[in-house]
Formats: structure tokens, C-alpha cells, sequence
């Protein structure tokens, strides 16, 4: 597969990249074709990188937006470290998900993502079916950067409402862009010391996404395979998507 060019970054960053103090990756999802005459709806998932750092006026900012639930992917040891300033919010629901365990990647990032799908879909599942309960969305997902474990996770719900592969790769590496916002080149000062490299090359989550495809039936595929009936798939592209207006 390869990306056409009605998926390039410059195409998709319409009101996207999200400049709110404390973040370097927050960003929407909406906006993007959805299957027949459909797309994601702006403003009810976003992505984001960790969620420790946000000062009283951005979290003000997030819940202007309209967030109500959080969904962070990071581990135990993460959190214990690092909380996030929603985790014992009364004003929005916060739920943690630990992706995957911290040891350490196997070889390859598109293998990781590959691993994720296979040994997480009851994880992601759980993530899928939080947004249907009341006050689920708008929701933001992130983990520590906001690329690996919230790409994965962003795929999966992209897939199962009906958002092309090319169009989910190119979201994935929008995250470069973001980063870059924030003054970064190619080496990216992380806030708690050291450096963070960023490697998301849209064919990575390309090959993810054909992995989910041909191994689980898509999104919706793993998602039913995880307990989703045919009727709550549907609720979730009507939270999701939209009818684009003619």
C-alpha cells in the first residue's frame, strides 16, 4: 500500500494541531473520510502525548473544547511518576489502560504495533467501549508521547468506523509535525531530561493497518471479536463520524 497524495500531511492539518500549554502532540481527529458520504466529527477524539504537565487554564481549555473523558495507556509505573491532572478530576471521567507491558519493544516498531493488536484486542476493546457510555465523548487517548500506544489505539477506532488506511497512516505521522511545533527538529528535548527520537514513518502504521485487515477483518472485526454487537459498531461511527452535508 502506499499513501496517495489526498492523504499528505498538508492535506489533513486543517484546525488539527492543537497548541495548548503543557502538550507537544495534542491533536484532532476529525475531519477525515469515513466510509459512503461520511467523515469523523471534529472536537470528540482527540490525541495527545502524556497529560502531567497542563496548568489550570489548559485544562480550563481542554474542557471548554468539550472533553469529557481521558483515556491514558501508560503504565502503572508511568502514572505512579507522572499523574495526569484529570486522574482525579470531578469534572471529567478518567480512565487508564495500560497498553502493553514496559519491556522493552521487539525488533521493529511496526512489529510492535503488529503485537499490540494481536495481544491487546481485549484492551483496545475496552478503550473502544468506553466511548459509549455516557459522557464518553469528546475524549482525548494518550500515552507518554503520544505515538506508539495512542497510534495504535487512534488506528483501530479510525478503522472501525470506516477511515481509509492511507488516511490513518498519515495521521500517525502527523505527530512529527506537532513535535516540530514545539521547536524540535529530528532530536526532541523530552521535559524529564534526555532526548526523545521520533521515528513515525507512515508506513509503519501502513503495515499495522494491513495486519489488521487481514488478520482480524479490520477495526470492526476486533472489536467483534471482543464482544461488540453489530448495533453498538454502529453507535460507535454515529458517535464518531458525521454525515458530510451536500
Amino acid at each position: 500500500m502506499t499513501i496517495s497524495a489526498a492523504a499528505s500531511a498538508s492535506d489533513l492539518t486543517h484546525d488539527r494541531l492543537l497548541r495548548i500549554r503543557g502538550t507537544r502532540n495534542l491533536r484532532d481527529v476529525g475531519g477525515y473520510p469515513a466510509g459512503s458520504g461520511r467523515r469523523t466529527r471534529w472536537r470528540t477524539l482527540l490525541r495527545t502525548d502524556a497529560l502531567d504537565r497542563l496548568p489550570a487554564e489548559s485544562q480550563q481549555r481542554l474542557i471548554d473544547i468539550g472533553l469529557r473523558h481521558v483515556i491514558d495507556l501508560r503504565w502503572p509505573d508511568e502514572l505512579a511518576e507522572f499523574p495526569s491532572v484529570f486522574a482525579a478530576s470531578d469534572r471529567v471521567s478518567y480512565l487508564s489502560v495500560p497498553l502493553r507491558d514496559n519491556n522493552p519493544m521487539p525488533a521493529g516498531i511496526a512489529v510492535t504495533y503488529r503485537r499490540i493488536l494481536d495481544t491487546r484486542s481485549r484492551e483496545l476493546a475496552t478503550i473502544a467501549r468506553s466511548l459509549l457510555d455516557r459522557g464518553g465523548v469528546p475524549a482525548v487517548i494518550g500515552c507518554a508521547a503520544g505515538v506508539d500506544r495512542t497510534g495504535v489505539t487512534i488506528a483501530l477506532l479510525l478503522s472501525a468506523v470506516g477511515v481509509p488506511a492511507d488516511i490513518v497512516a498519515a495521521d500517525y505521522a502527523l505527530s512529527v509535525d506537532s513535535y516540530r511545533g514545539h521547536g524540535g527538529e529530528t532530536g526532541l528535548d523530552d521535559w524529564r531530561g534526555g532526548e526523545v527520537t521520533l521515528d513515525c514513518r507512515a508506513e509503519y502504521m501502513l503495515e499495522a493497518v494491513d495486519h489488521l485487515e487481514r488478520t482480524h477483518g479490520g477495526g470492526r472485526g476486533l472489536l467483534a471479536s471482543n464482544g461488540f454487537a453489530d448495533d453498538e459498531l454502529d453507535r460507535l461511527t454515529d458517535l464518531l463520524t458525521e454525515v458530510i452535508d451536500r
